[in-house]
């Protein structure tokens, strides 16, 4: 039996890694919502079609991701959506026109849902029926708390400094993940 499986998940660190994973899409859902009006006076009206390119993405990623972390193994295509979900913020935050900001949203989803795809997976992989049970609860827990706590998070980064900082700080962190694990 593995380390990881002895034991208990609640101290498991690889399941409070693949929490933060699964929070990056509704991190990126939610945290920039505060910023709509904003949006809507520096870049023009649709910044609604942005946050529905990133649905798009995020569905049509979905069904790749699945299949790519079969075929490849979990860390590769886990690894290449979190750098697109890390270019594609940083293009967010450096958008200048609407349409801009709704193809990189669009990026961003399809990127970003690679975390949540892959985690799921991956609990399957290490986890015996009973453990897959908790671990996706807690998993679940972490959805459920991050549209909760994203748009205050953003409020903040809102006011305290743009409506760019957002991207910024989701492209930062997801980049230090990923650097972490090359």
């Amino acid at each position: 039996m593995s380390e990881a499986k002895a034991l208990p998940l609640r101290f498991a660190p690889w399941l409070l890694l693949l929490g933060a994973l699964t929070a990056i899409g509704p991190l990126s859902i939610d945290m920039y919502l505060p910023s709509f009006p904003t949006l809507n006076q520096e870049l023009g009206a649709g910044v609604q079609l942005s946050l529905a390119s990133f649905f798009i993405g995020m569905a049509m990623g979905q069904i790749l991701y699945g299949s790519l972390s079969d075929r490849f193994g979990r860390k590769p295509p886990l690894l290449a959506g979190l750098s697109l979900f890390v270019l594609a913020s940083l293009a967010c935050s450096l958008a200048s026109t609407m349409n801009e900001l709704i193809m990189a949203r669009f990026l961003q989803g399809f990127g970003g849902c690679a975390g949540m795809v892959i985690s799921r997976a991956i609990v399957r992989d290490r986890c015996q029926p009973s453990q897959a049970a908790q671990a996706f609860s807690m998993l679940i827990l972490v959805m459920g708390l991050a549209p909760i706590l994203a748009p205050l998070a953003g409020s903040w980064l809102l006011v305290a400094y743009s409506w760019q900082s957002i991207f910024w700080f989701k492209s930062r962190n997801v980049y230090l993940w990923v650097s972490s694990w090359c």
